[in-house]
Parts: structure tokens; C-alpha cells; sequence
């Protein structure tokens, strides 16, 4: 069975904390938002542009954007990989393993 979450700590005498990776999902997401030159795709039914995956306690996210046209595609996709480590890093102090930017097109203005 796919594990659905991230142990922070295990060793309370509480119990356990852990974040669930819709939560890593949803920062993603706000974090391209945050991207000037990066555009979010339309989540639909079938499809959701930011996917993650968690495994050995390893996050990898994947994201497809759209990018302006006319911005440096590397440049961008750069900033976002950057900016999704840091505030993933500095939300939860977790270190993804691998995030991967997919461009799928250019956003015409």
C-alpha cells in the first residue's frame, strides 16, 4: 500500500506527528503561484498538475507549468524548483529528495 504521509516524530509519548502529502501538494502549488514567470495548469478530474510521491520517507514532487512567453524557461523552471524546496523545507523541515518541473506550453498574453 502507497504510504500517504511523512513521520516528523515518532518518538513522543503522545504518539506520532506526520504530514500528509496533500499538504506537500498544496505548497507546491502556492509556491508556482508565487512565480511570476510560471503558470499553474488547470486541475480537473483526471488530472492534477502537481502529483507527489512518497517513498522511504523520501518526498519527490512533479509539477507541470506553463511558462510567459518570451521568459527564460530554465531560468524560471529554476525558481520554481527553488522555491518549492525552500517552502517546503521551511514549512514542514522536511528536504524533498527530487522535484521535477515538467513545462507543457507557453502562456501567450
Amino acid at each position: 500500500m502507497a504510504q500517504d504521509y511523512v513521520v516528523l516524530d515518532s518518538r513522543s509519548d503522545t504518539g506520532m506527528t506526520a504530514v500528509n502529502k496533500s499538504v506537500f501538494r498544496s505548497i507546491a502549488e502556492i509556491s508556482i503561484s508565487d512565480i511570476e514567470n510560471a503558470i499553474t495548469l488547470q486541475e480537473t478530474r483526471f488530472y492534477k498538475p502537481v502529483s507527489v510521491k512518497i517513498e522511504d520517507n523520501a518526498l519527490c514532487v512533479h509539477a507541470d507549468i506553463k511558462v510567459k512567453f518570451g521568459a527564460n524557461v530554465s531560468a524560471t523552471c529554476e525558481l520554481v524548483q527553488n522555491r518549492i524546496f525552500e517552502n517546503i523545507m521551511f514549512m514542514t523541515g522536511i528536504k524533498p529528495s527530487n522535484i521535477s518541473i515538467n513545462v507543457t506550453g507557453f502562456e501567450i498574453e
